[in-house]
């Protein structure tokens, strides 16, 4: 099981969410700005865990019936997941070489973020529900825990450790603020900011191709 843990905890961590990110400096700055990141943060998280296992234990074990008789399914299923994940870093990389990519959350974003604790939360959900359905990455990992045949206890960790390392960039945001020195704080937000508008964009790129080879040698030894 370790094994397995440390395989999504790196999955996760590999699921960068340039929106997510973008959203924390925003919401520190307003008033009772902990509260207002939980709220958010614990949307995103109590969605993530829902979706993987809805993905895991529905998905993932329709895919082990079909695949008994039809070994070529998993494969190919990885070859086209990589052929998204390719086309992702490259239309990532063309559009940044345009500058028509932005990773900096849109003002109607930004008017959402004003919304009572409650409403944040439902936003949160709903953003992460939104990317889980097309984020082939999260949909390949779910779809694997479900081909293990766990016990629900196991699933459901196997799940949160996916979702607590998918998220993991985000928190490290609100540590840090929150350990910094008063007078820091601007500065810090001001480096983030900084960071993602510079290195977010090519991340997403270099993770989306590197992961696309990763499941292209991976079909390629299963179709062999």
């Amino acid at each position: 099981m370790i094994a397995l843990y440390t395989a999504l905890a790196l999955l996760g961590l590999s699921a960068i969410d340039p929106v997510g990110i973008g959203v924390m400096p925003i919401l520190l700055v307003q008033k009772r700005p902990h509260a207002r990141v939980f709220a958010f943060l614990g949307g995103s998280f109590t969605s993530l865990v829902a979706m993987g296992v809805v993905f895991a234990a529905g998905l993932g074990r329709v895919v082990l019936r079909f695949e008994r008789d039809s070994h070529w399914l998993l494969p190919t299923i990885e070859l086209l997941v990589g052929v998204c994940l390719l086309a992702i870093a490259l239309t990532c990389f063309i559009q940044s070489q345009r500058g028509k990519l932005d990773v900096e959350p849109s003002a109607r974003m930004r008017e959402s973020l004003r919304l009572s604790n409650y409403r944040l939360f439902t936003l949160g959900a709903l953003l992460v529900m939104a990317q889980s359905i097309v984020d082939v990455v999260f949909v390949v990992a779910m779809v694997r825990i479900g081909q293990l045949q766990l016990t629900v206890l196991q699933l459901i960790t196997a799940v949160i450790v996916y979702a607590i390392a998918a998220l993991f960039l985000q928190a490290l945001v609100v540590v840090v603020f929150w350990l910094a020195p008063t007078q820091r704080k601007t500065e810090i937000l001001r480096t983030v900011h900084m960071l993602l508008e510079r290195y977010a964009t090519w991340a997403l790129i270099i993770v989306s191709a590197g992961l696309s080879a990763l499941l292209f040698v991976l079909a390629t030894l299963q179709f062999d």
